[in-house]
């Protein structure tokens, strides 16, 4: 409990974030072990450090103020992503369209058909995507794509529960 306290008392001043960086708090108050707290016991000191870490003395908090190094080098990851759609530029092949493929199974313990029950949606969008396919809207008309009433459109791509 205490050290909690030491440290929302050190990283705060006057209500303010001062020091929020790790290594400069543990510079500035030393983490407890059974020996530092047995030596602060006999002592009677604390584990607060008397002195400014050298990150403060710093225009960069989390490097130590001084240090040099002999090689100048940086090291990046460069990760490269493309989102893209393939589609055949021209004439429209029909077999080449996108097909809507689906299945419709009625809810476990629905006693009739005819009450209303929820029929779960299984729907799979066939689309060559390199990255995955992203469907915002997906809208049915035509009377191939109405086997229920009601039903103008589904937000998203996958398992769905409509009801009738």
């Amino acid at each position: 409990m205490v050290m909690v306290y030491e440290l929302l008392e050190e990283m705060l001043d006057n209500g303010f974030p001062l020091a929020t960086e790790s290594n400069v708090l543990k510079e500035m108050i030393r983490p407890p072990t059974i020996l530092r707290s047995v030596v602060n016991t006999l002592t009677g000191t604390s584990n607060v450090g008397d002195t400014l870490p050298t990150g403060q003395l710093s225009t960069i908090p989390w490097r130590r103020a001084g240090v040099k190094y002999t090689n100048n080098e940086a090291y990046f990851d460069v990760v490269e992503e493309i989102d893209l759609l393939v589609w055949d530029i021209g004439k429209l092949n029909p077999q080449k369209l996108p097909n809507l493929r689906g299945s419709l199974s009625l809810q476990a313990g629905a006693p009739k058909p005819e009450e209303n029950p929820s029929l779960n949606i299984d729907l799979k969008i066939q689309q060559l995507a390199i990255s995955g396919l992203k469907v915002n809207r997906l809208d049915m008309f035509g009377e191939k794509y109405k086997p229920f009433k009601g039903v103008k459109y589904i937000t998203k791509a996958g398992k769905f529960q409509v009801r009738t």
